[in-house]
């Protein structure tokens, strides 16, 4: 899929005595996972994409006999501006943009400019979109005739429209250990609460601080991009709180209050006691709106229909982060693993259907974003991304698969091994996930094709 979540698709379900799934059982299992995914692609599909410029008064190259009082930039979608969104440069290089541009948030922007020469003038935008990207790009149009030779406001324009490749190697940093921190705390207390109850999990906490930190990287870099230079530009007030009334912005503030509630579970969570179900179901909620929380922002934003795209990219990060979440904690298990057999099988059981939900939200998200044409996932860097985490995929199920088939009884028959044979499967699978979710991290900041 190409959405946030990540998973492997191969824990093969066992009984009470750790034995495969009965033949009897997989067609059935079959026919389910048919048609649901033929419910799902019977559900129509949305055009999505970061929105981007399709049209501007003046048109880009044209000429127009007088200069105009105004700019009109209009986007495929709604954007965020602020002052200094929309840069207008004179022939000679002067800045001729006055004020912010209005609206501040829409589809169709307006940008007035005290422009008096003849020559060439060069146009630079930089806008949030509502996915929460930063869209950027540069245009020109000509009053009276074209300027002659140099670099002039062409070049300007672009220079200032220019993205630093540091900048976005950070971003993107930010946004790996931000995603991979969620599904750890997500994940691990989910485990704790449903899967392990009585179980003190590992990592927890430290993976919301981390969260927390990353957040806050996250948005700081993303004030710099939207402002151009370098982070030490985006460390004034006025940056800061114009890149927090972005929909990036907005949505970090949101889930960062989230990642924060979800501390005192977490502590609670660390000190063993056993809990009543009501009291374990309550605090499984807190997990599951942390992972939830993540689909408020990105490309489940603006596909349509958001009503059914968004709660299915919830889902598919919930279920994702039940199984890289579980998976490090059965790490942690690995020294009494001989004495853990249920919860292991519990959580056999428990990543079989996270698969299944993997899948098949993974394959809708496809669908709905890219129609599953074969020039669409192939022709695009987008696709091919999709393409590659996909194939990853399928490498990972006939490895969890013989893993899983054989693992529980293998603990039964021998327990003095159980502790290297569970770290063993463990760190693979964990290994797989890795790329697969540097695969998602890469495919949240990548553009969809137009």
């Amino acid at each position: 899929g190409s959405g946030k979540g990540v998973g492997t698709a191969g824990t093969a379900a066992c009984d009470p005595a750790g034995q495969r799934v009965a033949p009897a059982r997989m067609p059935r299992l079959a026919v389910a996972f048919l048609v649901a995914l033929s419910a799902l692609l019977w559900v129509p599909s949305g055009a999505a994409a970061h929105a981007r410029l399709v049209g501007s008064e003046p048109a880009n190259e044209a000429v127009v006999a007088t200069a105009p009082k105004a700019l009109v930039l209009e986007f495929s979608g709604s954007v965020t501006a602020g002052a200094g969104s929309i840069q207008v440069y004179a022939p000679d290089e002067r800045r001729v943009d006055r004020g912010a541009p209005t609206p501040s948030k829409g589809t169709r922007l307006t940008q007035r400019i005290d422009a008096d020469q003849q020559g060439t003038y060069g146009v630079a935008y930089r806008v949030s979109s509502e996915d929460g990207h930063v869209v950027t790009g540069a245009t020109t149009f000509v009053v009276g005739s074209a300027s002659a030779g140099g670099r002039g406001a062409a070049g300007a324009s672009r220079d200032a429209a220019h993205v630093d490749r540091r900048l976005e190697a950070a971003f993107s940093t930010a946004r790996f250990v931000e995603v991979l921190a969620l599904l750890i705390a997500a994940g691990g207390g989910i485990f704790a609460c449903l899967v392990a109850p009585g179980w003190r999990p590992r990592a927890v906490v430290p993976a919301l601080v981390v969260l927390l930190v990353a957040y806050a990287a996250g948005f700081v870099l993303n004030a710099a991009i939207i402002r151009g230079g370098g982070i030490g530009d985006a460390l004034d007030g006025d940056t800061l709180r114009a890149a927090a009334d972005t929909p990036f912005g907005l949505s970090l503030q949101v889930r960062a209050i989230v990642a924060v509630v979800a501390i005192a579970p977490a502590l609670l969570l660390r000190r063993g006691r056993e809990l009543e179900p009501v009291g374990r179901w309550a605090l499984a909620v807190v997990f599951v709106g942390l992972a939830a929380s993540l689909s408020i922002t990105g490309h489940a934003v603006t596909t349509e229909p958001t009503w059914l795209r968004m709660p299915l990219d919830m889902v598919h990060v919930t279920a994702a982060a039940v199984w890289i979440g579980g998976l490090l904690q059965l790490a942690a298990m690995a020294p009494s693993a001989s004495s853990r057999v249920p919860a292991i099988i519990r959580f056999s059981r428990t990543a079989f259907a996270c698969v299944v939900v993997l899948l098949l939200s993974g394959i809708y998200a496809t669908w709905a974003e890219l129609g599953l044409h074969p020039g669409e996932l192939l022709d695009s860097r987008y696709g091919r991304l999709v393409v590659a985490k996909f194939v990853i995929y399928l490498g990972t199920m006939p490895l969890a698969g013989t893993n899983m088939q054989t693992f529980v009884p293998q603990l039964r028959r021998r327990p003095a091994d159980a502790p290297r044979m569970l770290r063993q499967y463990v760190w693979r699978e964990l290994a797989l996930l890795v790329v697969v979710l540097a695969l998602t991290v890469w495919l949240i900041a990548t553009p969809q094709p137009h």
